[in-house]
């Protein structure tokens, strides 16, 4: 992925985020998606809980993701870190907004996300070199 393009998607997706993060509580999604889930017979212990952690670690995925490819020279661990803050300033946010919860839980979803999302573009640039280095070893082939 360009630089460019990660930065366009970055900014993109940090105003979906601040939408979701920012905006009216999505509890009742949760819940939802919670009494949905346990129509099925293996999933009646999926509770409002469970969802929310769970979309808390998807949302920051990309972020993770975007990050690395927009920062290129930037160390992942720093990477990480940077995501960790933005976490924490969402869920700072989130203190002070009324009808919004900000839990030490959500900051730790939010990273753990951020960390998936480190970790695929690192496995992603390093196939990338990976095909690149097996391309530069095969012969011309000519016709």
């Amino acid at each position: 992925m360009s630089r460019r393009v990660a930065v366009v998607g970055l900014v993109a997706y940090l105003a979906v985020l601040a939408s979701l993060t920012l905006g009216a509580s999505p509890g009742a999604v949760f819940t939802a998606v919670a009494q949905q889930a346990r129509t099925f017979e293996d999933l009646q212990w999926v509770r409002a809980g469970d969802v929310e952690r769970t979309a808390n670690v998807l949302v920051f995925v990309p972020v993770g993701l975007l990050v690395c490819f927009a920062l290129p020279r930037v160390s992942r661990l720093w990477v990480w870190v940077l995501c960790v803050l933005l976490s924490l300033t969402v869920e700072g946010a989130q203190f002070v907004l009324p009808g919004r919860d900000s839990t030490p839980i959500d900051v730790v979803t939010n990273s753990t996300g951020a960390a998936i999302g480190v970790l695929l573009a690192v496995l992603l640039v390093g196939v990338g070199r990976l095909r690149a280095r097996r391309a530069a070893r095969q012969p011309v082939r000519q016709q």
